[in-house]
């Protein structure tokens, strides 16, 4: 028997751990150009804090148990003489791809996830710290009206007061929150406007409240923004999606368009290493089958261990 313990702590480790428990995130690029993303965890870890992802290439990570962090991307970004990366919008300020470090960068979109908190998925995203990519998340199923697919895409030019256009050659390449520009108690919702009766929308949070209902503008937007799921869901995460998506989409409806690039190869890596090479239209299956995977371990794990006490 005391050559078993070994085993039943390793069996009770993975079970507690969340490694059988974990999400896939799938990050797309659907943007004509490369895009940085950022991986920001305030609990747990996930494999990677920034990478590179070029136009229409995909990148699958595992999210574990009581993940609690962001995803945002980066643009226009490069390395100068000193070897110093920076990027126009997005920035984490960290010099380097990796994005170690607290998070506090304007402006950006992101979307922010709550994996396996209390038995479920929660995602929302955000333009309370400004918007400099259109953003789409999918979960791989729809079992509520509650876990449904959201998104962000808006006409800066229209959307964006022009007081708070970030500019590049005379266009708009983000557009800044309102809090960052001025850093007012009032636009940021701090010192006597820190309450929901006292912090109200602004021009810029009206804007995109019209432009993006289902999205976090300010912080005491209402809870219309977040999305419930159960805690077996993935996620896939688009930027730049295609404008003719409808809002409530599940990953098995959305077929790549005819003729886009997006029927090419795509590099897929997972947290756990392996590197696969799949088409768009094989990336759901993929899914299904890591899902499965674990499952099946899960039931191993369990018939092992009856074993071992029986």
């Amino acid at each position: 028997m005391a050559e078993r313990v070994p085993l039943i702590f390793f069996l009770t480790h993975l079970l507690s751990s969340g490694v059988l428990s974990m999400s896939i995130l799938t990050i797309e690029n659907k943007c004509n150009n490369t895009v940085w993303p950022v991986l920001y965890s305030w609990q747990s870890q996930v494999s990677t804090t920034g990478f590179t992802l070029r136009s229409g290439e995909t990148r699958a990570l595992f999210a574990p148990s009581s993940w609690d962090g962001l995803i945002s991307g980066r643009t226009l970004c490069s390395t100068d003489s000193t070897g110093k990366f920076s990027c126009l919008t997005g920035d984490c300020e960290s010099g380097a791809i990796k994005c170690p470090g607290r998070y506090g960068w304007s402006p950006v979109t992101y979307v922010y996830f709550k994996i396996d908190k209390g038995g479920i998925n929660s995602y929302f995203i955000s333009v309370n710290y400004g918007y400099n990519l259109p953003l789409m998340v999918v979960p791989s199923s729809q079992s509520s009206r509650t876990c449904i697919s959201s998104r962000c895409v808006v006409d800066l030019d229209k959307t964006c007061p022009n007081d708070l256009k970030k500019l590049v050659g005379g266009k708009p390449i983000a557009c800044t929150s309102a809090c960052h520009k001025y850093k007012t108690d009032e636009n940021c919702c701090k010192g006597d406007f820190k309450s929901k009766q006292k912090c109200k929308p602004t021009v810029y949070t009206q804007n995109f409240e019209h432009a993006c209902p289902s999205a976090f503008s300010y912080d005491y937007d209402d809870s219309n923004s977040t999305f419930i799921c159960p805690n077996s869901t993935d996620f896939v995460i688009t930027f730049c999606p295609s404008s003719n998506i409808p809002k409530n989409t599940s990953i098995s409806s959305i077929a790549p368009l005819a003729g886009s690039k997006h029927n090419s190869q795509q590099t897929l890596k997972p947290f756990l290493g392996t590197t696969f090479i799949a088409t768009t239209s094989s990336l759901l299956l993929i899914h299904i089958f890591q899902k499965i995977s674990l499952e099946i371990m899960y039931m191993l794990l369990n018939v092992i261990s009856l074993l071992l006490f029986s």
